[in-house]
């Protein structure tokens, strides 16, 4: 009767390590995905698609969620009546350029915000459920040739814009 309960204790132990050790290396096996902390900006390819050109470059910067929705402020900055518009034209030194702010869902879509490590962390209290956390901006010229592309001649000129109008949106 000794030797049953010890070969029984045997099979079940066999039994709990030959589903458990396999569960336990494949939970070992699987590491958390890195994500890219932005201190300042980062510029993204794999955007909206327009005429012309696929999958557009964006200009991500962190979002400051203690100010206004930067829809808000663009509507103020460019004098529009409406919150809900994601396209304006713009002019830098006479040559007319499109910049397009991604909304939540977009931004979801196409670039995925746990890809990016939040640097300004802010109480749950202060955060509003619709606004998000990174923006990204594309922009265009009048010929739909996208500005932020690293093989592009107008790269200097928007980068530079969209750093002013960053900062301007933080300073608002």
């Amino acid at each position: 009767m000794f030797h049953v309960e010890r070969i029984v204790k045997s099979i079940i132990f066999k039994g709990l390590t030959t589903f458990l050790l396999p569960f336990f290396l494949l939970l070992s096996c699987v590491g958390l995905q890195q994500r890219v902390p932005i201190s300042d900006y980062v510029i993204v390819t794999n955007g909206k698609e327009v005429l012309g050109n696929k999958n557009l470059s964006a200009f991500i910067f962190e979002n400051n969620l203690k100010k206004l929705p930067i829809e808000q402020f663009l509507a103020a900055k460019f004098n529009t009546n409406s919150y809900s518009q994601t396209e304006f034209w713009i002019t830098i030194d006479k040559n007319k350029y499109q910049i397009m702010i991604y909304d939540k869902a977009d931004y979801e879509k196409y670039f995925i915000s746990y890809n990016f490590a939040v640097m300004n962390f802010e109480p749950e209290n202060a955060k509003s459920n619709d606004q998000r956390t990174f923006i990204a901006i594309s922009m265009i010229n009048s010929n739909n040739e996208d500005c932020l592309n690293d093989n592009s001649l107008y790269q200097n000129i928007a980068v530079n814009y969209l750093k002013q109008l960053k900062e301007e949106f933080y300073n608002q």
